[in-house]
């Protein structure tokens, strides 16, 4: 992904990963043209990106939108003006930051306010794929803790025919 000019994204599932490491996307959504209507008059945003900047910060190619023209003419955009790709950076300035998840400071380590290194003050945030990580395991562990292994439930006698 990093090494890459620009792209092209399904579902938009990996939307905030390509935007943090400064990668223009456009998201292809997989959607018939009624129920597009139906996101665009309610919901209007599909990737989660857009959600959270409420603006078009990735453009959304839905259903018919996604054919070999638009594509090619995206590319062609983009490889003619260089600057698409600041200018598209610039749209997603401050909205990663906003999406990670923020970390509370350890008080018994930091007296003051802010987290202070050499001047800097910084923010904390959890590192988005090892606290999914931690997350679902917490839920594995729960589920076979809770004794969900017995299956005797499900052993009954069918019916003969």
């Amino acid at each position: 992904m990093a090494a890459s000019d620009f792209g092209f994204i399904f579902d938009g599932q990996m939307v905030s990963s390509a935007n943090a490491l400064n990668l223009p996307t456009n998201a292809m959504i997989n959607m018939r043209m009624h129920l597009s209507y139906f996101n665009a008059h309610y919901n209007r945003w599909w990737n989660d990106m857009n959600i959270i900047a409420d603006n078009s910060i990735n453009d959304e190619l839905i259903g018919g939108e996604v054919w070999w023209g638009k594509i090619c003419d995206t590319l062609a955009a983009n490889y003619i003006s260089p600057r698409a790709r600041f200018l598209n950076i610039q749209k997603t300035k401050g909205f990663v930051q906003e999406a990670l998840s923020f970390k509370p400071l350890d008080r018994s380590e930091v007296r003051t306010r802010d987290l202070i290194i050499d001047g800097q003050a910084y923010d904390q945030h959890y590192e988005p794929f090892q606290l999914a990580a931690r997350n679902m395991w917490k839920d594995i562990e729960s589920y076979d803790r809770d004794g969900r292994d017995d299956f005797s439930s499900l052993q009954v006698e069918l019916p003969q025919i």
